[in-house]
């Protein structure tokens, strides 16, 4: 499975209203832009894996959408640990949660995580509006 088209899948059968096959080909950026709020956006362009982990231990709980150079999944803080959650194009070639500092796939240049679930975003669920993607 490709990776935009895990995350879209993912969110359309938990419910969102997101143009699923438009949003799976979008550029990761697109996918993060159309799913966040852009005062919840982080963008790391260093390349430093531990500094994207880190901010999001201290960001706390909960589900984010990180956009990479060629590759989109989410990651997720449950408290205890952040793990990557992808459809990796890494052998093997499958669904998986990982430690994101283990991960041969969460290596870029360019990092580009939004948190999930705002307030925008539960609204929109509840009241069956669909999420418009945005394109460049």
């Amino acid at each position: 499975m490709a990776c935009g088209y895990y995350v879209t899948t993912v969110l359309r059968d938990v419910g969102f209203k997101v143009e699923r096959r438009k949003l799976a080909q979008q550029p990761s950026e697109q996918i993060v832009r159309t799913l966040s709020p852009e005062d919840s956006i982080m963008r790391f362009r260093k390349g430093d894996s531990k500094l994207v982990v880190s901010e999001i231990e201290e960001r706390g709980e909960g589900l984010y959408v990180v956009g990479l150079d060629n590759h989109v999944g989410f990651l997720l803080h449950d408290g205890n640990k952040v793990e990557f959650c992808h459809a990796s194009y890494v052998d093997p070639a499958e669904v998986r949660c990982e430690d994101p500092l283990k991960s041969k796939a969460f290596a870029s240049n360019y990092h580009v995580v939004g948190e999930l679930f705002t307030r925008p975003m539960i609204e929109a669920w509840l009241e069956g509006k669909a999420i418009k993607t945005k394109t460049p």
